[in-house]
């Protein structure tokens, strides 16, 4: 056994904050604290193991830079435009243009990241479809491409968006019980897209505007640039290997119930992605 960590140095050295950290060991099973006795006591851990993870972790993350970015802006901006409706979750409430810009950018980011990581780690490559429909479209691989020439996967599989801290898979009733909805596979992914995106990319304009207002001095060296971005690749599972459930630790679902899998349970190893790609 190689060192020993307790909770606050293990989570520094992964490079993660504490509620993350958490949510990775506690609910999503990406890897453990060695036994406690009595279920009591330090949460401790051995380096080696997190280590492992975290080699694993930086060969399934994948950079995503400017021109993949404006890929996911312009099809964020089209949904807008043509007056689609993104609702919060469970509710009726209306998200405002910002957090719906956001979540389709993140979405999209997923499934360009998945393309990228087939191609980069297995020499696999897919087609994708940014194409703007009325009718909820659940597969996001449209093609695969072999020796110059595109054709129809041989599975339906849907790539899934969450944040960084997220612990599980998770997906509406609607997406499963419906046939016209589900696929077979579901990869999910982690895709860290800063909440300030729109800011960085419109630093120049804004700071155009603001330069000779009153409190510019105070904040003028804090506006960030923009920076490639980076997308982890978790895993994927097979529909019937989803849980039904009512809630997750510390979030009960409201109207229904929802399918989930978490993230630590998911296949990840290089002989289980070679897996997907052959049914693919």
């Amino acid at each position: 056994m190689d060192k020993i960590l307790a909770k606050k140095p293990a989570a520094e050295f992964l490079g993660l904050d504490e509620k993350t950290f958490d949510n990775y060991f506690k609910n999503a099973d990406e890897f453990k604290c060695l036994e406690r006795q009595n279920g009591k006591g330090r949460y401790l851990f051995d380096q080696a193991e997190l280590h492992k993870w975290l080699d694993d972790f930086k060969s399934r993350t994948v950079e995503l830079d400017f021109n993949d970015y404006a890929l996911c802006l312009d099809f964020a901006l089209a949904q807008h435009f043509r007056g689609y409706v993104l609702s919060d979750w469970g509710t009726a409430r209306q998200r405002e243009f910002g957090q719906k810009i956001t979540n389709w950018v993140k979405g999209q980011l997923a499934e360009v990241a998945v393309k990228k990581f087939f191609k980069n780690k297995f020499n696999f490559e897919v087609e994708l479809d940014f194409q703007i429909y009325k009718q909820i479209v659940p597969q996001d691989i449209i093609g695969v491409i072999q020796k110059g020439k595109t054709r129809p996967p041989k599975v339906g599989v849907g790539i899934k968006s969450s944040k960084p801290k997220s612990a599980f898979l998770i997906l509406g009733e609607k997406e499963i019980e419906r046939k016209e909805r589900r696929s077979d596979f579901y990869i999910l992914c982690r895709p860290a897209i800063p909440d300030d995106h729109l800011l960085r990319l419109t630093k120049k304009r804004i700071i155009e505007v603001v330069k000779n207002q009153q409190h510019y001095s105070k904040y003028k060296d804090e506006m960030p640039d923009f920076q490639n971005m980076f997308c982890e690749v978790c895993g994927w599972c097979a529909i019937d290997e989803l849980e039904k459930v009512s809630g997750i630790p510390g979030q009960p679902f409201d109207n229904g119930f929802r399918y989930v899998k978490k993230s630590g349970q998911l296949h990840k190893s290089k002989s289980e992605w070679l897996e997907l790609l052959k049914k693919l």
